[in-house]
C-alpha cells in the first residue's frame, strides 16, 4: 500500500500534541483543531458571546479568529440570524448530530453551509464554503443508491455494490470497504478504485482510515486536505470552565496529525471515512481516498452518512438472516437428536449409534464421543492415546459445561502433534462423574494475512523529537499457525442448548426409573396377596406371563426390524459423506501439492525454507494419504453449487493460475440454463476429472467442450497426459474417483464413457 511518493514533508506529528505513547502504545486525544479552510464560533448559550474560534474567520466573516474571542456574535451575524441562534441554543434538548440551519456568503460570494450543535455546554456554530456544488435533494440521492445497492444476492456483492456506488456518486479515486477484524486491525473486503490506481483489496491495514477503531457516534470524518495545515481554536482552552472543547461531532473536525501523516504517506490527499454500524457495535468503515484535495460540501457529505446509516441497516438485516437460518437449521437436528435420545434406553450407546449426526449439528472435521473412559470417533481426530491425555487435561480445566477454543495447542502444548486434526476443540460435557464428554475437532488452518504495514511497529520518536506514525511503507506477510476455525456464538450457544436438552432427557430418565420401580413394588405386594389368596389365581397369572412373553417376542421382532433399518441409513449416510469428503479435500490437497511446488522454487537456495517447505509437503502428504484412506472407507465429497457457464470458467481459471497446464474451453449452450442437478452435477464431474489430470495425468494441454443437443448435454474432458489402462466398460479397479462420477452421474440419468 505504499504509494512510492515522499508525500510527508511538512509534516511533524511533534508540532501538536493530540497524540500520547505509553509503552509503545497509542492514545488520542480530541484534536483542538479544525479544517484550516472552514471557520468555527463556540457561543455561549446564555448571551451568545463567543468563547472559542479557530479557522478562517478573516476570509468567511470579516474578522481574525484571535480577535472574536469574548465579543458578541452579533458582531458578525444579522440580527435575524442571532435570533436563530438564540432560539437553538435555548432549546430543550442538546443538539447532538451537526444541524444545517442557514447559509451565509462569503465576501467572493462562496456560499456557506452554517451548522450548528451542543458540545461542552456550548453552541458550536461552524461555518463550511462550498467549493463544490451540492446535490438538490440529498434524500432522493440517498434513496437511489439505497435502490441500487439492495438487489445484491450476497454480503460479497452487497459490499462490492456500496464500494462502486459511493464512488460513483462522490467521484473519489478509490472507495474501500473495512471490516474490523477483533484485535482493532481491518481487512478490506471489497473496493472500487480508478483503473490506474494500485490494488488495495485483500489487505489487513493496522491503522485504517481512521486511526483507532470508532465508536457508533463517530459516523462520519471528513479529511478534504491533508496537507493542509490544522487550525487550532483559540483559546484552546474555555476561560469561564477552564475546559478543552469537546469536538467529538464537529463537521469540520481535523484529523490527528499522525493520521494525515498516514494518509501522506499513502499518496492521499483527500480522505472520507464513514461508519458500517451493526447492533450498536462498529463493524467496519467505507473509506474514500483521493489523489488531489476534495471539499465535498456538507449535504452531500450528510447524503454519504446517510447512505452508511441505510446500508447498515441492510447489512444488520443480512447478518440477521444468515445468523437465523443457521439457528434454524441447528434446532431442526438438535430436536430430531433430543427425539432420538429420549426413545435410548442408554444414552451413551444411543450418543454412539447416532454420532454422526453430531457433524450436522456443528460442523467440524471429526466428531468424537468420551464414554466410561472409551473414545469413539468419526472424521479427522486425535487418536485415542491422544484424547485419553487430553482428557486428564480437561477434567481440570474450568468452563460452565461446554468448553471451546480455536487454538488448543496454545492452552495444551502436547496438542502441537495433532494440531493437523485439532487445533479447536469444543467439548461438551455429559457428565461430572464419570467426566463423558462430546468433542468436535476442527484442523489448524494455516492462514497468510498480508499487512499494509508492520502491524506491531510502535508509534515511532525521529531524532529531532519528532513522532512518525505506524508504518505503511509496504506490505508486510504473516503466517498464522496452530488456529483452526473460530467457533462462532451461534454454534456455542447450540452446545449449551445440546447439553441442557440431554441432561433434561437424562432427569427424565431417571425419574421414570423411579416410578417403574415404584409400579414393580406395588404389583410385588400385589402378586403377593394373590399368592396368599391361593392357589386357584395361578392359572390366571400364569396365562398373563405368556402374554407377557408374547408380546415382548413381538417388540424384540420390531426393535430387529428398526435396528436393520438404522444400520441401512448409516449406511447410507456414509457413502453421502465420503463423496463430499473425496470431491473437495482430494482437489485441495492436489492444489497445497502444487503450491508448495511452486513456492519450493520461488525459495531459491535458502536451505532453512526448503527445508520447512519439504516438511510442510510431507505433511501434506501424509494428510492426503489419510484423506485416501478415509476416502475409501466413507467415500466424501462436498461441492457448492455454481452456475454452469460462469462456474466452469471460474474454475478452469482457477486451475489454470495453480498449475502449468493450458486449457481450452468450448461451451454451445449459449443463454440456455440446465437444470439445477444436471449442472451441478457436470460441475463437480469436471472438478473431479480436472483434479485426476493435475495428479496422475501429467499432462500439458487440457480442453473441455461442453455441448448442448435437443434433449442432451454431453461434456468432453481430453488431455494429453499418460492415461491409465481401462477394463472394457467396467470400472477400474480402485479408482474411486471415476467411481464417485458414475454414481452422481446416473442420480440425474447420465452415463460415463473412458477412452
Amino acid at each position: 500500500m505504499y504509494s512510492g511518493l515522499d508525500n510527508s514533508a511538512g509534516f511533524r506529528v511533534s508540532d501538536f500534541d493530540p497524540i500520547t505513547l505509553a509503552g509503545g502504545t497509542r492514545t488520542e486525544v480530541l484534536p483542538g483543531a479544525i479544517q484550516p479552510h472552514a471557520a468555527l464560533l463556540a457561543l455561549a448559550p446564555a448571551d451568545l458571546t463567543i468563547i472559542h474560534a479557530a479557522g478562517a474567520t478573516a476570509s468567511l466573516l470579516g474578522a481574525a479568529a484571535d480577535l472574536l474571542p469574548g465579543t458578541a456574535a452579533s458582531s458578525v451575524f444579522s440580527s435575524d440570524q442571532i435570533a436563530r441562534l438564540q432560539t437553538l441554543a435555548a432549546a430543550e434538548r442538546a443538539i447532538e448530530r451537526p444541524q444545517h440551519v442557514f447559509t451565509l456568503s462569503a465576501p467572493d460570494a462562496t456560499p456557506i453551509d452554517v451548522i450548528v450543535h451542543h458540545a461542552s455546554g456550548l453552541l458550536v456554530v461552524e461555518l463550511d464554503p462550498r467549493r463544490e456544488p451540492a446535490p438538490e435533494n440529498s434524500l432522493a440521492l440517498v434513496q437511489s443508491m439505497i435502490r441500487r445497492v439492495r438487489p445484491a444476492p450476497n454480503l460479497q456483492a452487497f459490499f462490492d455494490a456500496m464500494a462502486a456506488e459511493l464512488r460513483n456518486v462522490t467521484g473519489f479515486d478509490r472507495v474501500m470497504v473495512y471490516r474490523f477484524a477483533p484485535e482493532g486491525s481491518a481487512d478490506v473486503i471489497a473496493e472500487a478504485r480508478d483503473p490506474d490506481a494500485s490494488p488495495f483489496l485483500g489487505l489487513r491495514d493496522p491503522q485504517p482510515d481512521i486511526p483507532h477503531r470508532p465508536g457508533p457516534a463517530s459516523r462520519i470524518r471528513v479529511q478534504p486536505d491533508v496537507h493542509a495545515p490544522a487550525a487550532p481554536l483559540v483559546p484552546a482552552h474555555s476561560p469561564r470552565s477552564g475546559t478543552a472543547l469537546d469536538l467529538s461531532f464537529s463537521a469540520i473536525r481535523s484529523c490527528s496529525p499522525e493520521h494525515r501523516l498516514y494518509l501522506a504517506q499513502l499518496g492521499v490527499a483527500a480522505s472520507l471515512s464513514l461508519s458500517l454500524v451493526v447492533e450498536g457495535e462498529v463493524w467496519g468503515l467505507i473509506v474514500c481516498h483521493h489523489g488531489t484535495p476534495r471539499f465535498l460540501p456538507y449535504r452531500m457529505r450528510e447524503a454519504c452518512a446517510l447512505f452508511a446509516e441505510m446500508a447498515s441497516l441492510q447489512l444488520e438485516a443480512r447478518l440477521a438472516a444468515d445468523q437465523l437460518a443457521a439457528r434454524l437449521r441447528s434446532t431442526r437436528i438438535h430436536e430430531e437428536l433430543v427425539t432420538r435420545m429420549s426413545q435410548e434406553s442408554d444414552l451413551a450407546e444411543g450418543l454412539i449409534r447416532f454420532y454422526p449426526n453430531l457433524l450436522d449439528f456443528i460442523p467440524a472435521a471429526g466428531v468424537g464421543l468420551w464414554i466410561d473412559g472409551q473414545f469413539t470417533g468419526i472424521g479427522a481426530t486425535p487418536g485415542p492415546a491422544q484424547v485419553a491425555a487430553m482428557m486428564g487435561w480437561l477434567h481440570g480445566v474450568a468452563h460452565d459445561g461446554v468448553y471451546h477454543t480455536d487454538c488448543l495447542a496454545l492452552t495444551y502444548p502436547p496438542a502441537k502433534a495433532f494440531a493437523g486434526c485439532a487445533s479447536g476443540l469444543l467439548a461438551l460435557s455429559l457428565s461430572n462423574m464419570p467426566h463423558n464428554y462430546v468433542l468436535w475437532f476442527r484442523p489448524e488452518v494455516v492462514r497468510v494475512v498480508t499487512w499494509a504495514g508492520m502491524p506491531n511497529k510502535p508509534v515511532g520518536v525521529g531524532a529531532d523529537g519528532s513522532r512518525t506514525p505506524k508504518g505503511c511503507a509496504s506490505s508486510w506477510q504473516e503466517s498464522v499457525r496452530l488456529h483452526g476455525e473460530p467457533w462462532l456464538d451461534a454454534e456455542i450457544d447450540a452446545a449449551h442448548r445440546l447439553r441442557e436438552s440431554l441432561l433434561d432427557v437424562v432427569l427424565r430418565r431417571i425419574d421414570g426409573i423411579a416410578r417403574e420401580r415404584r409400579s414393580a413394588q406395588l404389583l410385588q405386594e400385589q402378586l403377593m396377596r394373590q399368592v396368599e389368596l391361593g392357589l386357584s389365581r395361578s392359572k390366571d397369572v400364569a396365562k398373563t406371563l405368556q402374554e407377557e412373553k408374547r408380546r415382548r417376542v413381538l417388540v424384540e421382532a420390531d426393535l430387529s426390524k428398526v435396528l436393520r433399518r438404522t444400520v441401512e441409513d448409516q449406511e447410507a449416510e456414509r457413502l453421502r459423506i465420503a463423496r463430499e469428503l473425496h470431491d473437495t479435500l482430494g482437489q485441495s490437497l492436489t492444489l497445497l501439492q502444487l503450491g508448495f511446488d511452486k513456492l519450493g522454487q520461488a525459495a531459491g537456495d535458502n536451505p532453512e525454507l526448503q527445508q520447512r517447505i519439504a516438511e510442510m509437503k510431507s505433511l501434506t502428504a501424509d494428510v492426503g494419504r489419510q484423506a485416501n484412506r478415509l476416502a475409501w472407507e466413507i467415500r466424501p465429497t462436498a461441492l457448492d453449487d455454481l452456475g454452469i457457464q460462469t462456474a466452469i470458467q471460474n474454475l478452469l481459471d482457477s486451475w489454470s493460475e495453480k498449475s502449468s497446464i493450458e486449457f481450452d474451453l468450448h461451451m454451445t449452450l449459449g443463454s440456455r440454463r440446465l437444470p439445477s442437478p444436471v449442472e451441478t452435477t457436470l460441475y463437480r464431474v469436471l472438478q473431479e476429472a480436472l483434479t485426476n489430470v493435475v495428479r496422475h495425468a501429467s499432462a500439458h494441454h487440457v480442453s473441455v467442450i461442453l455441448q448442448l443437443g435437443d434433449d442432451q448435454v454431453t461434456m468432453i474432458v481430453e488431455d494429453d497426459g499418460c492415461g491409465f489402462v481401462t477394463a472394457g466398460h467396467k470400472q477400474p479397479s480402485g479408482r474411486l474417483g471415476l467411481l464417485g462420477i458414475r454414481e452422481r452421474l446416473t442420480l440425474v440419468g447420465g452415463s460415463l464413457e473412458i477412452e
